[in-house]
């Protein structure tokens, strides 16, 4: 059904309850002004009896008393009966002035200040006496109770007016109320939640709505399937290209240089004797020897002891760890104090998140090296074999933030620290994983980052991510 029917159909059945509560009001106040027509006819009735009584003996005490009942009971409509004698005294009581209030202000206005003449009527009585009856007009009754009817009319408009409104407010309201339902189908979506649907709800126009973003996030799907699927082979031809480069090196300059060496060697001993040649022989032994070192630094960089095949084994992932943070120490004269700490237990690790983690800290060991002006790091691989993930935190005691990285998970891409937080955090994202990047305590940064090993795992990650994108925590990556 579509939404404006909807609406339409129970404006109305609202419209139609408050017609018939209008008609059967309407009615109520008709029967009590006709009941009052009757009423007043009943007491006309009554003053022309006792008006014929005045023909009979009976005392004139009780035919004032009579008419003063008939007073004081109201049904007289519009007038008041007072009794006079023959030397003008009233003998009955005067009619009650009514209080001021704003009916007879406006009953006033709307009489403009006229007042109507009394009629008399001379009657004999039995004894021989004349009275004089007076009707008194009183057509303020009259215009109270007009104004009374058109106060009550406008009340019951008023009434009804109100009633829609509010019957308008919830219709709408009810109408809309699924599009909470989309608009936290919109929140998932944005949070990076492709795979719950958005549940339809029999309103046509938001059901399309709902359709198309379920479309949306269909698509989204693929997308992000295919980008991890194309950040995967990214890494891998990188993997690749650094094996390739690292055998070249191995098998052309190692050999080379191996020879030079033992070149350089044999000068050596034959130069024995001849201190310039010697001194030159020594030097080219030196240089080659220094040169072989750099390239096993370089070769170990590139192809990191066991995780070159396609092997699974932890041991393989902390030995290459504990040789990274050697080579490091050894390349800054051991002034930055590395400390690792590697807790894998039983958990056999998927050698593409193995290269991952190595590479993430590699990247991290490059950048605390190079921007931190840090004399510390603290390294930490851990396993929740509970959570089914791993974690890994780098924490140094530098100089935080630089300009270009002013906030936690910012990433710069126009310097070199944002290109390596960029690659970091494209790995993360590679592996269904989160990062934060924040202020270390008192001071430096702390590279957090988790990545889970089972399905649950992940789904319970995805989850977080969403909740710390809506809060604005960390990005959520996956």
């Amino acid at each position: 059904m579509q939404l404006v029917t909807r609406l339409l159909l129970r404006l109305i059945v609202v419209g139609s309850v408050m017609m018939s509560i209008a008609l059967l009001v309407t009615l109520l106040i008709a029967r009590q002004d006709i009941q009052d027509e009757v009423d007043s006819s009943k007491y006309t009735g009554q003053l022309l009896a006792l008006l014929e009584d005045f023909n009979q003996e009976l005392p004139i005490e009780r035919q004032v008393s009579a008419i003063n009942q008939l007073n004081a009971e109201g049904g007289l409509r519009h007038f008041h009966v007072a009794l006079f004698d023959a030397e003008g005294h009233r003998l009955t009581h005067k009619a009650t002035t009514a209080p001021e209030t704003v009916s007879t202000i406006i009953s006033d206005w709307l009489l403009r200040g006229e007042r109507m003449a009394p009629y008399r009527l001379p009657v004999p009585g039995a004894d021989g006496r004349s009275f004089m009856v007076v009707l008194e007009p009183q057509p303020q009754s009259e215009s109270v109770e007009a104004i009374t009817s058109a106060l009550l009319q406008l009340a019951l408009f008023s009434a009804i007016t109100l009633a829609l409104v509010i019957a308008l407010w919830i219709s709408v309201r009810r109408a809309l109320t699924p599009m909470s339902n989309i608009l936290s189908g919109i929140a998932r979506i944005e949070a990076g939640d492709y795979v719950t649907p958005i549940q339809t709800n029999g309103v046509r126009e938001l059901d399309q709505i709902a359709q198309a973003l379920n479309h949306l996030a269909q698509a989204l799907t693929i997308e992000h399937a295919k980008q991890h699927e194309l950040l995967h082979r990214l890494q891998d031809v990188q993997e690749d290209e650094r094996r390739r480069l690292a055998y070249e090196l191995h098998d052309e300059f190692g050999q080379l240089l191996t020879a030079v060496q033992v070149d350089a060697s044999y000068l050596l001993k034959q130069t024995s004797g001849q201190p310039a040649l010697e001194d030159c022989a020594r030097a080219v032994v030196d240089n080659s020897g220094s040169i072989l070192t750099q390239l096993r630094s370089l070769l170990a960089q590139l192809r990191p002891y066991g995780l070159q095949g396609g092997e699974e084994r932890q041991i393989a992932l902390e030995q290459a760890l504990r040789d990274l943070v050697r080579q490091r120490q050894q390349r800054n004269d051991n002034t930055l104090e590395c400390h690792l700490s590697v807790t894998l237990g039983q958990t056999l690790i998927p050698q593409r998140l193995a290269v991952a983690i190595y590479r993430i800290t590699q990247e991290a060991l490059t950048n605390v090296m190079r921007h931190a002006e840090a004399t510390q790091v603290d390294i930490s691989v851990r396993v929740d074999e509970r959570m089914g993930t791993l974690s890994l935190d780098v924490i140094d005691n530098g100089r935080g933030f630089a300009d270009g990285l002013s906030q936690p998970n910012a990433l710069n891409t126009s310097s070199t620290q944002g290109i390596g937080l960029a690659g970091i955090r494209e790995r993360v994202l590679a592996n269904q994983g989160l990062i934060a990047i924040e202020t270390a305590d008192p001071h430096g940064l702390a590279l957090r980052a988790i990545f889970p090993l089972t399905t649950a795992a992940e789904e319970t990650l995805r989850t977080q991510a969403r909740d710390l994108s809506r809060s604005a925590a960390i990005p959520a990556l996956s």
